[in-house]
């Protein structure tokens, strides 16, 4: 099956959400900031409001279109051409372990590029573009729309998705999703999706599929980790991963291509300890679990069937996968907290869904955010030349 009718719909609804991003950027007076994982919404007027249901929905995607249509400049990307896989969907199931917190369970899919959430951009005038797939932490793709902005603005292709919505759990607020599921149902998850996503990719013709990089953050920093080991470099140039956690499915013991590993200085989401940082976060084995899909790991050896011992951290991964001969790099950046995309700094600790007090600053300075941006394309050009010219 085509599809081409809903695209005017999606520029619309893409427009919308990057003007909402742009009014949060220069005046956060005019949002509502959400607590963890819940990006800032605009206060909109009635017909704003609308707008944004029929968005979110995807329907009405004629009255959209029209609107569209007649609104120039609205749109920046080339459409691509989509084949729907309705039957790559998932039906998972959320599973209660406790009052307030889940695992989930169920029949896991992969990939539908005709997903209502599914975000896929070619740039205008950049003939096969290299592809950038941003791959969402574990409050949805919220995580990852302004940071695909700023890669889609650089000239990348760009493919983003909720892994929820995927898998057969739509219309939960991030905040849920970053509270209350543990770590290994989201990166299960989220994995499943860009694992299939990034075999969808390489199959493109619109693209140059030998110049696919991928970004994560947070969880799905992790599940990019685990792809470095999966993914073949003759598509694949190179891995940033944000605030990477070990804590779920494991991190691999081996990688294939060249990995960043970026964080914050202010970075010390989910850490217990209140002068802990991100890059030595760790836990008990028992919260790994061992899931086949992903490459050989850390969880092979430290799982839920080995508690007791404690989880290798980030810096002890790295050096781990190095003595193999991975390329690991490792990135500290002033001024910046966990996703440094999600918004402005902002310093605090969160009651989880476990009832455990974390750590949960987010955000970043602009200052910050421009020179993570800038040491992204930095890393992208000694494994690559840059896509385009174009400033973020």
């Amino acid at each position: 099956m085509k599809i081409g009718s809903i695209w005017l719909a999606r520029a619309a609804c893409n427009a919308y959400d990057n003007a909402c991003a742009e009014i949060h950027r220069v005046n956060t007076a005019h949002l509502t900031l959400s607590a963890i994982y819940n990006m800032p919404v605009c206060r909109m007027n009635g017909f704003a409001r609308l707008l944004n249901t029929l968005c979110l929905s995807w329907g009405l995607a004629l009255i959209i279109g029209v609107i569209a249509a007649g609104t120039p400049g609205l749109t920046s990307a080339a459409q691509p051409s989509l084949s729907c896989l309705s039957s790559e969907r998932g039906q998972m199931t959320l599973i209660p372990l406790r009052a307030n917190f889940y695992t989930v369970q169920g029949r896991m899919g992969g990939f539908d590029p005709c997903e209502p959430l599914v975000k896929f951009r070619l740039p205008e005038g950049v003939a096969k573009p290299a592809l950038m797939i941003s791959v969402h932490g574990g409050g949805g793709i919220q995580d990852v729309l302004r940071s695909d902005q700023a890669f889609f603005q650089r000239g990348f292709a760009t493919l983003v998705f909720d892994a929820y919505a995927m898998q057969g759990l739509a219309g939960r607020e991030s905040l849920f999703w970053a509270r209350s599921v543990t770590n290994e149902a989201r990166q299960r998850m989220i994995y499943s999706t860009a694992l299939a996503a990034y075999r969808w990719a390489v199959e493109r013709t619109d693209i140059d599929t030998s110049r696919i990089y991928l970004f994560g953050i947070s969880n799905g920093a992790a599940v990019v980790a685990n792809l470095a080991g999966a993914v073949d470099p003759a598509h694949v140039r190179g891995v940033i991963a944000e605030g990477v956690t070990p804590v779920g499915l494991g991190l691999p013991d081996r990688i294939n291509v060249p990995v960043m590993l970026a964080f914050g200085k202010l970075d010390d989401f989910g850490n217990p300890d209140p002068q802990g940082v991100r890059w030595t976060l760790s836990d008990d084995c028992r919260l790994n679990i061992q899931f086949a899909s992903v490459p050989p790991g850390s969880s092979r050896d430290c799982h839920q069937g080995t508690p007791g011992r404690r989880i290798p951290n980030a810096l002890e991964w790295s050096e781990a996968v190095t003595k193999q001969g991975g390329r690991v790099e490792v990135a500290y950046f002033d001024d910046m907290a966990h996703n440094a995309y999600f918004g402005p700094l902002t310093r605090r600790q969160a009651t989880w869904g476990n009832g455990q007090v974390l750590g949960a600053s987010l955000g970043a300075t602009d200052e910050a955010r421009q020179r993570f941006f800038l040491a992204m394309m930095d890393f992208i050009a000694r494994h690559d030349k840059a896509p385009s010219s174009r400033a973020p």
